[in-house]
């Protein structure tokens, strides 16, 4: 039975989203817009909702949340696309911008599917934001420059040139 005063395409609107979060571990917010075709609204009220049952979790990265099934899942995620754009970057180049690393992803088949189960593909202000706190996490703090921020890649200690840093 249906709580008082609730639609039942509410109710059937929070079981996808439920559903579609606990699939991917981990979804940006445009990226359940697409898939359930609902609105800015709607989904933040079914979403904030859920989040106050204890049903998903929000996570900040930077300006962005990403809605996962738990903090476990979370943190698996994470360092799922962490490791993937490590492993990316990692001997290709020796520094790189946030939107360097997002058109590599965009040109690597393997890592485009691995990216898109979690956010939309796009080059807009949001998807570079989490590539930004995914390329902080793997790599440290970044270079404020005027194109932005500019991460020195570095693997297990190492250069590209193979010196010790």
């Amino acid at each position: 039975m249906r709580p008082r005063g609730v639609a039942i395409k509410t109710l059937m609107r929070t079981e996808k989203i439920c559903r579609q979060i606990e699939e991917a571990g981990c979804l940006m917010f445009s990226i359940l817009m697409e898939r359930l075709r609902a609105t800015r609204t709607e989904l933040f009220y079914v979403l904030d909702k859920l989040r106050q049952e204890g049903r998903v979790e929000a996570v900040n990265l930077g300006r962005v949340v990403l809605w996962c099934a738990s903090r476990a899942a979370a943190e698996e995620v994470l360092s799922r696309l962490t490791e993937a754009l490590k492993s990316l970057l990692c001997g290709r180049i020796k520094f790189a911008t946030p939107k360097d690393a997002l058109r590599l992803v965009a040109e690597d088949k393997e890592m485009r599917k691995l990216f898109t189960r979690h956010m939309p593909m796009r080059f807009n202000t949001a998807t570079t934001q989490v590539i930004d706190a995914l390329m902080a996490k793997a790599f440290g703090s970044p270079i404020k420059t005027s194109r932005g921020n500019v991460y020195h890649i570095h693997c297990d200690g190492k250069t590209l040139s193979g010196m010790k840093e």
